[in-house]
């Protein structure tokens, strides 16, 4: 069993609604209220999980999808499959066809669920730290409970503001509501993405001090340092203002903590992930027994296993599971890796069953795979990929993953790699507070740990450049939804760089500029008509 199990409350998780309005303000529809829920520190513990459960379970109200798809599969379809990076086979059955190929509308299911699920995170942190604050409800505790329950409410801040990030990222403008607001149906306030981002850096800013420095699970000091140095890092594309200094300066706090790369990078996703707390900054905790779903990372393990491979399960560790036949390589990801590097989890061939040999082993038969995707909704093309994978550190299954189970495997939000991508990345673009050698240094160690010995794989500083750092980015934290984000960094998403199927052509079209953005759901212009302004504003 996980050491960190998230326990959902109903008064937390019946936040989110069919509106922008009612989710980001509403009192919990449910009999258990906040009289009830805020009696206790472990009542004030158990809602806070209830704020991680919702990244991780399928939220029935919030998302217009049938599915009701969760946070992180929702994530990955924008931040990875309308991207170089992976491919969604599952087109026509779940309406993917838009995000896969950057083609989506106010009336997209898939945009729809991705703005319910940011709002909805607001909305249940809004009602924590609300109640958290509460001077008439602390009193009754004591300093020390009362001192707890101060550090839940940061880590609720965090999570809000984790999720207004997301919003920031989506949205050129985007409804803003705090705890301060109180409940009620009201039209709320719309803040630009310079407003949002000045919100957001000063609660990091403030909160990011007072967090445990270790929490596995939870959100810690590290995460709040990470979470800065990502808003920096694009607070140009996002505002017009450079901040590559206090980039820098944010993966430095982060770095302070002592955390170091994990020298096996197949560990990083695997179902013992829990273990490598070294590299691994905050990670969103998925139980295979206890918090059981098809969402989070049971989907993108079992979506990763593709038909027609004998004993599947020795390679992915999805026992119980069939071969759900949705994700694969797209071929732009499979080209951007140099022989012998580790990070390069591929399998280009199918795998079938020969009958047995004269030792009693399995034979096998294989079959090369086109890498080329030739035919969108046949999985027989495309590369495998096995990054991710339910199997411990023995090898063996990590948890069932048939009904009633799901992947042992945790999602990594924040590790240590990605802070020193960001650094790099800083530093090349010009901030000032670290030196060339110093980014050069961390990229070399990632490339060390990536090709198995130290000199293999390392680059000099003539190659370390803003295209390299691109390229790098992808081979290092592809399907770890923020391709996305750093493509439209770079200037490379929408137009000058194409791939298969962008723009639903097989050889790749550059596509409108608005693409960008997501849409605000069509559902909230009869509640908040500024929102179809929003969207008239960037083109849709």
């Amino acid at each position: 069993m996980k050491r960190i199990i998230y326990t959902i409350m109903a008064a937390a998780m019946l936040a989110g609604t069919s509106s922008c309005v009612g989710s980001l303000d509403q009192y919990p529809h449910t009999s258990t209220t906040s009289n009830d829920v805020y009696t206790s520190v472990e009542g004030y513990q158990m809602t806070l999980g209830g704020i991680y459960a919702a990244m991780i379970q399928r939220i029935s109200s919030v998302s217009t999808e049938a599915r009701s798809q969760n946070y992180i599969r929702t994530l990955m379809m924008f931040q990875d499959c309308s991207t170089d990076a992976c491919d969604a086979i599952w087109l026509a059955g779940e309406s993917l066809t838009d995000v896969n190929g950057l083609s989506w509308n106010a009336g997209d299911p898939w945009c729809s669920a991705m703005y319910y699920h940011i709002y909805n995170i607001v909305a249940m942190s809004n009602e924590f730290i609300r109640n958290a604050s509460d001077e008439t409800r602390l009193s009754r505790f004591n300093e020390e409970q009362r001192a707890q329950i101060g550090k839940y409410r940061n880590e609720a801040r965090f999570l809000r503001a984790y999720a207004y990030t997301q919003a920031l990222d989506f949205y050129n403008k985007m409804p803003f509501v705090t705890e301060a607001d109180g409940v009620g149906t009201y039209i709320p306030r719309t803040y630009d993405r310079t407003q949002m981002f000045g919100f957001v850096t000063g609660e990091l800013e403030e909160i990011a001090p007072l967090l445990d420095k270790t929490n596995y699970g939870h959100a810690n000091r590290g995460a709040a340092y990470a979470l800065l140095a990502r808003l920096y890092l694009n607070g140009e594309t996002w505002t017009g203002t450079e901040y590559y200094d206090e980039c820098i300066s944010a993966c430095k706090k982060v770095m302070e903590d002592g955390y170091s790369l994990e020298q096996d990078y197949a560990k990083l996703f695997n179902g013992d992930n829990h273990l490598r707390s070294n590299e691994i900054i905050f990670a969103l905790a998925c139980d295979g027994t206890n918090t059981t779903t098809w969402d989070a990372t049971t989907f993108i393990t079992c979506g990763e296993v593709l038909a027609n491979f004998e004993d599947y399960e020795d390679v992915w560790g999805t026992e119980g599971s069939s071969a759900w036949n949705n994700l694969r390589a797209r071929p732009e990801l499979v080209d951007i890796f140099d022989a012998g590097d580790s990070r390069a989890m591929f399998i280009d061939y199918d795998r079938t069953a020969a009958g047995t040999g004269e030792s009693g082993e399995t034979l096998y038969n294989k079959t090369p795979r086109s890498k080329d995707i030739t035919a969108h909704d046949d999985a027989s093309t495309g590369y495998r990929i096995y990054k991710w994978t339910n199997l411990n550190d023995a090898g063996e299954p990590a948890s069932f993953c048939g009904e009633g189970g799901g992947a042992n495997t945790d999602f990594p939000v924040f590790r240590l790699a990605d802070v020193y991508l960001m650094f790099a990345e800083a530093v090349v673009r010009g901030g000032s507070g670290a030196t060339r050698s110093e980014a050069l240094g961390y990229i070399n160690d990632i490339r060390e740990r990536a090709f198995g010995a130290a000199d293999t794989g390392t680059i000099s500083d003539a190659e370390l450049d803003e295209d390299f750092i691109c390229d790098e980015r992808l081979r290092e934290m592809y399907m770890e939804c923020i391709r996305r984000t750093d493509l439209i960094r770079f200037g490379k998403y929408t137009s000058t760089y194409n791939w298969q199927w962008k723009g639903n052509v097989e050889e790749g079209t550059d596509v409108d500029a608005k693409y960008r953005f997501l849409p605000i759901p069509e559902a909230e212009y009869s509640v908040n008509p500024e929102m179809q302004t929003i969207n008239n504003e960037i083109g849709f």
